[in-house]
């Protein structure tokens, strides 16, 4: 009887706190006086001291820099990868054949077929596909070389290149 009685006492004294706080006003006013802060202090530079900060005092560091090697002279120390590293041409590349994915083949008694998702598109190639002719699933001119079902290859020939893709 005294631990319910002592529960109802902590419950009523809980109600009226809570109904006390909900009841109050809020004030939501705050009123900052911001007159006695200090000032940031302004550092104005003379024309000529502003002048004399961004020339450098030596120049002596412009004479140890080496000049830039030539075009001609860094693409003949390279025998492989992309035969012009300043040119644009491999980006595009790598562009198209990234949009290009393999996800099957398919051998019947007369054709292999390829499945292949190409820019958003899906469907199958053979290797009598040629892009922008009788398929949209290449790129414009790519040709299908070699379909290899039991090794999961392909081959397309691109712009004179060879291209492998494997599933």
């Amino acid at each position: 009887m005294k631990i319910k009685k002592s529960i109802r006492i902590k419950f009523f004294i809980l109600f009226l706190i809570s109904l006390i706080l909900g009841c109050s006003s809020k004030n939501n006013n705050i009123d900052f006086d911001l007159s006695n802060l200090p000032r940031p202090k302004n550092n104005n530079l003379d024309s000529k001291e502003k002048k004399e900060v961004i020339k450098p005092q030596d120049k002596s560091f412009i004479s140890d820099l080496t000049p830039l090697k030539e075009k001609e002279e860094i693409l003949s120390k390279f025998e492989f990868g992309k035969e012009d590293p300043f040119s644009e041409r491999g980006v595009i590349e790598d562009k198209i054949f990234s949009d290009l994915k393999l996800t099957g083949f398919l051998n019947s008694q007369s054709k292999q077929y390829v499945f292949v998702i190409y820019q958003n598109k899906h469907g199958t190639i053979t290797e009598n596909s040629i892009g922008g002719i009788n398929t949209n699933l290449l790129p414009n001119g790519a040709k299908v070389l070699n379909i290899d079902s039991s090794a999961k290859k392909l081959i397309i020939n691109f712009e004179n290149k060879d291209y492998l893709f494997e599933l």
